[in-house]
């Protein structure tokens, strides 16, 4: 599964990578963008996409025990069901960042992308980190949600889909049009993507406190969200008896 993972990201780093060198004539900044060439953005894509690849399907795992009903087995325990899911999901997460890190920079310059500057890469594996932390706890949200829709999986899809566009997975949202970048800032899903992103494109230093500060918040949001939501759920499989 990791080695998949690892094959898909260097795929997605080299279409990518010959794409913006075919439409940038491999010199020339983007219009809207200015400055940023096409090693920019296999800088910015490898930063978006190891934060992507590094999440587990957790959301499946949760689900998996709702309707096995190894939830309830949870309740005589002194740590909580989700807390334990967490540890092992956040496990996963450190190996899959190690290793995909090193590919994707590995990748990034077998590619032609010249080095950001030289604190851009410690301050995005940083923010990418802390951003992968949250973005499981979103996960863990989507797995308790099955006990209310059935199949999480549908919820998981919306999700991937507003990280695509709001999160600017693929294109950061420097180049997109104001309004709607405007809408997407306002979502975490520009604090969890383009927020660690857009460290690697040249942006001023008071941008990371600001990046960082996001994902903070979102996360403590997110981490409210998800007690409230287990605390419901327990609820529920106490008086069903799961």
């Amino acid at each position: 599964m990791l080695w998949g993972r690892v094959l898909f990201y260097v795929i997605i780093l080299l279409i990518f990578a010959r794409l913006w060198e075919a439409l940038l004539g491999g010199s020339g900044p983007v219009s809207g963008a200015a400055g940023q060439r096409p090693s920019h953005y296999i800088w910015y894509l490898a930063v978006t996409e190891w934060i992507m690849l590094s999440q587990p399907l957790l959301h499946l795992d949760i689900e998996a025990d709702l309707r096995a009903g190894n939830v309830g087995q949870a309740l005589s325990r002194p740590l909580s069901y989700v807390a334990g899911k967490l540890a092992e999901a956040w496990g996963e997460v450190a190996v899959r960042l190690a290793v995909l890190g090193v590919c994707g920079v590995a990748c990034a310059r077998l590619l032609g992308a010249e080095w950001p500057e030289p604190s851009a890469l410690p301050l995005a594996a940083i923010a990418g980190v802390l951003a992968s932390v949250v973005m499981t706890l979103a996960l863990a949200a989507i797995g308790l949600s099955a006990l209310w829709v059935t199949d999480s999986t549908s919820v998981y899809l919306i999700w991937q889909k507003l990280c695509f566009v709001l999160g600017g997975l693929m294109l950061p949202l420097s180049i997109y049009p104001p309004w709607l970048r405007s809408l997407a800032e306002w979502s975490p899903f520009a604090a969890l993507l383009f927020g660690p992103g857009e460290l690697v494109l040249g942006v001023p230093p008071a941008h990371v406190w600001g990046c960082l500060l996001r994902l903070l918040c979102w996360g403590a949001l997110f981490a409210l969200a998800l007690a409230g939501l287990e605390r419901r759920a327990l609820r529920i499989i106490t008086v069903h008896g799961g």
